[in-house]
Parts: structure tokens; C-alpha cells; sequence
């Protein structure tokens, strides 16, 4: 009896150790995966573990390099875990998801085709509510294309473009026709375009959308979020076309220098609010064209940052009903720039007695209420030439601009139409908590920097002396012969 139970049990404990040995091929006991897909696996391809799972499944993929072309028809998490690879060797789409709710997290993507016809992407979404996250995109077409794609989330990726010509890349994040997305967190630099168009209540926040031709493009898309975002060294930092109800916030659009370019630009924009925002070093800081192109609705512009930019604000002669307040224009060659012949009509500088601040006002606050007791107003002659003829501008800060102003001043008969009048200019810039950090140098950059310089004013006080040395004491080059003559 004894020995039946022994070998019972020994036979209980083989079984069990087989099943195990089983169910470690399939999944691991230490993660929520369901099905396992590994290079000694026992499946060993996604295309065949997507084809065993079940609406739900748990799909992780340990490490390895998988070929592209994978269709995800099924409500699936495709994770990838130890620097697991899909690579399309040049052909076609990487992932192409067409079921709802697909989670598609953790892999590196690379290799897609050249096709702008096909749009080959790395990962194209056609359904709803898919999570692409947590992704490395590399030598990509298109990066991640969403494409009726409601209530899907776009968050943690890096985006890195091919490196052809701009006009052969494709867009590092494209939304089309998908309303009520999340974007956010990504990398998408060097690239095309980051586009969002007829797609609306998005939320795009804290991203780093730099170095593309358009930082981020967005069309006929109401009711977007963009908040907290690098918008940084694009020809075009954020253009904002045919939308309403959209919120800027707290989003850093500097070293933008297209031509035509520069940080932002609203065309048939309705109800905007640009708040917090910073504008530095642009070709234009923002350029405003009829907007807002309805009756009884205003655009606002509030404790937003314009410095050091070419022109801070670009205004069309036709716009109305944009309300400035709270807002620093510091050491811009022009402030506020009127694209054109006419009058800046209808836009409000001050709202309850808060204006904006000016770095070249000149007044003077008395009762210490930080707002100045005169009015700031833009008369300058040679600005209003600058707006004639801007290739004028090449002399902005030269003797002849200051001779022009300051003849403007002393006859006060070629003195021009004032362009504006801020009624209550503000004695020092507002600190807005929406505004985004400054980028600061490390103080081991700094004391570097600084050592450089003393070291290079020392070099040039030593030269100097060197040269009155040699100035008092000529010394004859060693092949020169002298002579009674002199020297030759």
C-alpha cells in the first residue's frame, strides 16, 4: 500500500513538472502574458501568435528581429519586451491595425517602404481607441498614421525621420479624421510635419515637435488642446488653420526662421486663446490673417513672451477683435508689424487697466502701480517705412534708422500715423506660471565659457602690448639685409 502511494505521487510530480515545462513555452509565470513569442519559443513569429489569440490576448515578444507587414485584426496587447525588433526591410507598412482597441507598445520599428502613394508607416491605424506607446521608430516614411482613429492614444514614442531631402520624408505624426486623441510625451524631430487635420477635441501636450518643416499643422480641428509642447528651430513652429475654440498654452516656439515662417500663425481662427506662451529669436513670433473670421467673436493673446524676434506680432490691415494683454515684447526689431497698407482697427491693448510691456517705453510711473502713466505708442518713421519696403529692414538699428526716428522727432511734420496705442503699458514684464523653463547652461558650460573668454581677452591684451612692442622696436626680418640705403 506504501508503495502504491510513493508511486502515485512520483507519477503526480512528473506530470506536474511536464505541465509546467508546457506552460513556460506559452507564457511566464512572472508576467501578464498570454501568449509568449520568443526566438526559442515555441511560437517563434508574431504573425502566428496574433493568428492563435483571443479578443483580450496578452502577446509579448522577448527580444529578436520580426519581419514587417503585420496586420493586427483583433482587440490584442502587442508588447515588446528586451529590444524586440520589427523591420520591413525597406517594403510596405510595419503594423497595420484594424480592429479596436489595440495596444501597440515597447518595439523598435524600422525599414518601411518609400511608397508616398501607399504611405507606408511604420504604424497605420484604421480603427478606434488604439494606444501606440512607448515605440522607437527608425528610418521611417510616415511615422505613426492615424486615420479614422477615434479616442486614440499617442503617447511616449520617438520619432526618427529618414534621412532624404525634406520634401521626400514623410510625417512623423499624422491624425486624420480622429477626434478625441491624446499625442503626447512623443519625439517627432527632423522630420516633415507632425499634421492634425478635421480632428477635433485632440489634447497635444508636453511633446518635442523641432527641426521639421511645420512643427506641428493643424486643420479644420476644433476644439484642440496644444500645451507644454517644443515647438523649436521648424521653418513653421505651429500653424493653426479654418479652426475654432483652440487653447496654446505654455509651449516654447523659438529659432523658427522660415522666410515666410516663424513661431506661430493663425488663418480663420475663431475664439483662440494663446496664453503663457514663449516667443524668442523667430522670423515672426505670431502672424495673425483674419482671425477671427466670424462676427461677435475675439481672439486673445494673454502673458505670452515675444523677445528678440524679427517682428514680434504680424497683424493683416482686415483683422479685428484681438485682445492683447499681459504680454512682454522685449528687444524685438519690430514689436508689432501691419502686413500692409491700412489701419490697425479694432484690437484691444489693455484689458481693466492692464496692458502689455514694452521694452523700448519710455514713460515713467509715478503712483507705483506698475503700469506707466503715459500711454505707449508705436510711431516710429522708420518702422513704418520697414512696413512699406521691407527690405528696408537690413538697416534696422543702423545710423541711418536712428538719424531717420530722430528727425521724425525733431520735426514734428514727417512724423508718421501712429500705428497703435497701448493705454496702460505695463513697468515690467508679467511672470506668467504657464510660461514654459528656460533653457539654463550647466555651470560647468558656463565656467568653460567663461574661462574661454578671459582667456581669449587676456590673448588680445597680450597681442595688443606685443604689437606697441614691435611698433617702438621694429626688429628687420632674419632674411632682411641692412644697409646704408636702409632696408630691403
Amino acid at each position: 500500500m506504501a508503495l502504491r502511494f510513493a508511486f502515485s505521487a512520483l507519477l503526480l510530480v512528473v506530470v506536474l513538472s511536464s505541465l509546467q515545462t508546457v506552460s513556460a513555452q506559452v507564457s511566464d509565470p512572472g508576467s501578464d502574458a498570454g501568449i509568449l513569442v520568443c526566438e526559442t519559443c515555441e511560437i517563434t513569429s508574431i504573425a502566428e501568435a496574433v493568428t492563435a489569440a483571443e479578443e483580450g490576448s496578452v502577446i509579448e515578444v522577448r527580444g529578436g528581429t520580426y519581419p514587417g507587414g503585420l496586420v493586427l485584426d483583433k482587440a490584442v496587447v502587442l508588447r515588446g519586451t528586451d529590444g524586440a525588433v520589427i523591420d520591413g526591410q525597406g517594403e510596405g507598412t510595419l503594423v497595420a491595425i484594424t480592429a479596436p482597441d489595440v495596444t501597440l507598445d515597447g518595439f523598435t520599428l524600422r525599414g518601411t517602404g518609400s511608397s508616398h502613394d501607399k504611405e507606408d508607416s511604420a504604424v497605420l491605424v484604421d480603427a478606434e481607441r488604439a494606444t501606440i506607446s512607448n515605440n522607437i521608430l527608425e528610418d521611417v516614411l510616415f511615422g505613426i498614421y492615424l486615420r479614422e482613429a477615434n479616442g486614440s492614444v499617442v503617447q511616449n514614442n520617438v520619432v526618427v525621420a529618414r534621412p532624404v531631402d525634406v520634401a521626400l520624408r514623410g510625417d512623423g505624426i499624422r491624425i486624420w479624421y480622429s477626434n478625441d486623441v491624446v499625442v503626447d510625451g512623443n519625439q517627432a524631430s527632423d522630420g516633415r510635419d507632425m499634421i492634425l487635420w478635421y480632428s477635433n477635441n485632440a489634447v497635444v501636450t508636453n511633446n518635442e515637435f523641432n527641426r521639421n518643416r511645420y512643427g506641428m499643422h493643424l486643420m479644420f480641428s476644433d476644439g484642440a488642446l496644444i500645451e507644454g509642447n517644443s515647438l523649436n528651430e521648424n521653418t513653421i513652429g505651429l500653424y493653426v488653420m479654418y479652426s475654432r475654440d483652440v487653447t496654446i498654452r505654455g509651449n516654447s516656439m523659438s529659432n523658427n526662421a522660415g522666410a515666410t515662417g516663424g513661431g506661430l500663425g493663425l488663418k480663420d481662427v475663431d475664439n483662440a486663446v494663446v496664453e503663457g506662451n514663449r516667443f524668442v529669436n523667430n522670423q515672426t513670433g505670431a502672424q495673425v490673417d483674419t482671425s477671427p473670421r466670424e462676427p461677435g467673436i475675439e481672439n486673445y493673446f494673454i502673458d505670452n513672451v515675444f523677445a528678440f524676434n524679427d517682428v514680434g506680432i504680424a497683424i493683416q490691415p482686415a483683422v479685428r477683435h484681438n485682445t492683447f494683454t499681459g504680454n512682454a515684447f522685449i528687444d524685438n526689431n519690430e514689436h508689432v508689424s501691419l502686413m500692409g497698407r491700412g489701419e490697425l482697427k479694432e484690437i484691444t491693448w489693455a484689458v481693466d487697466g492692464r496692458g502689455n510691456y514694452w521694452s523700448d517705453y519710455a514713460g515713467y510711473d509715478a503712483d507705483r502701480d506698475g503700469v506707466g502713466d503715459l500711454p505707449y505708442t508705436s510711431q516710429q518713421l522708420f518702422e513704418s517705412l520697414v512696413g512699406d519696403y521691407p527690405e528696408l529692414r537690413l538697416f534696422s538699428y543702423s545710423p541711418a534708422s536712428m538719424a531717420i526716428d530722430f528727425s521724425a522727432e525733431a520735426f514734428p511734420s514727417f512724423r508718421p500715423q501712429v500705428k497703435f496705442e497701448d493705454p496702460s503699458p505695463l513697468m515690467k514684464p508679467a511672470a506668467s506660471p504657464l510660461l514654459p523653463a528656460v533653457a539654463e547652461e550647466p555651470q560647468t558650460n558656463r565656467v568653460a565659457i567663461g574661462l574661454a573668454g578671459a582667456v581669449g581677452v587676456l590673448a588680445a591684451i597680450a597681442g595688443s602690448a606685443h604689437l606697441r612692442r614691435r611698433a617702438r622696436f621694429p626688429i628687420a626680418p632674419a632674411t632682411a639685409v641692412v644697409h646704408s640705403g636702409g632696408v630691403s
